[in-house]
């Protein structure tokens, strides 16, 4: 009974500490504590960074988190699969090992974008909807096939065959944003396009899990269709294997 009554009391206190500090609009470091925890349990939403202010989207709802930046709503969806973080919490690690977004027990963030390596301390700043990739037709990802063929011939100044085997419908938008990546990849690959002269064939197939590997002169990717997102490899991932292909 003293045990009980004494927490009731403990509690009373907090509520009313609580309180009084959003009345008077003052700080209260153990209620923006408690607030910030709360809002960490959000599963989906924009955070702002503390530089520069700018907002990405940091989805939390399925087996693996994505991560997207709000000013380039066409920009890739990065996959990120938790791990325990050095010293508590979880870390955020994209496809290739790296660390992209950290959160600690006590509901703070840090995001590790290209241009802040080191790290930038990140807010919560309201809940989203969750990430999903846009519905497609058969037909747009035949276009964007051919167009992925004809972009590679281009820039490689030779004909590249692209083949994909027929996904389920609700695979059709994974299987469309695939080759949008390959496309982003063969860009970030280092040094000059001869680099890739023995690439000669790019196939999309479907599996249980993803990956990007090379037999003799053909990339090959691994779709999951039914995984979302999460169910292929980065635009980093391929870009790297295309240079081992190269080295």
């Amino acid at each position: 009974m003293m045990l009980t009554g004494m927490i009731r009391w403990i509690t009373a206190i907090l509520i009313a500490a609580l309180a009084a500090g959003a009345a008077s609009g003052m700080q209260n470091p153990l209620r923006d504590r408690l607030l910030r925890n709360e809002r960490a349990q959000e599963s989906t939403g924009w955070y702002q960074r503390a530089d520069t202010g700018a907002f990405f989207l940091f989805d939390r709802s399925g087996e693996a988190a994505l991560l997207r930046e709000r000013d380039a709503p066409d920009s890739e969806v990065i996959v990120l699969y938790p791990d325990r973080a050095p010293g508590g919490g979880t870390a955020y690690i994209t496809d290739t090992g790296r660390e992209l977004m950290r959160l600690n027990a006590l509901g703070g963030a840090t995001y590790f974008p290209a241009d802040a390596p080191d790290g930038v301390i990140v807010e919560f700043a309201s809940p989203a909807a969750g990430l999903s990739p846009i519905p497609r037709s058969p037909g747009e990802v035949r276009s964007r096939a051919e167009r992925l063929a004809s972009d590679l011939a281009r820039q490689l100044d030779r004909n590249i065959s692209v083949q994909y085997a027929p996904a389920p419908r609700a695979g059709l938008g994974i299987q469309f944003d695939t080759l949008d990546l390959i496309d982003r990849a063969v860009g970030q690959v280092p040094g000059d396009r001869r680099r890739l002269r023995d690439l000669t064939e790019i196939s999309l197939v479907l599996g249980d899990r993803p990956a990007a590997f090379v037999e003799e002169s053909r990339l090959v990717i691994v779709i999951a269709p039914d995984a979302g997102h999460a169910g292929r490899p980065s635009s980093a991932m391929i870009a790297q294997v295309l240079a081992r292909m190269s080295s």
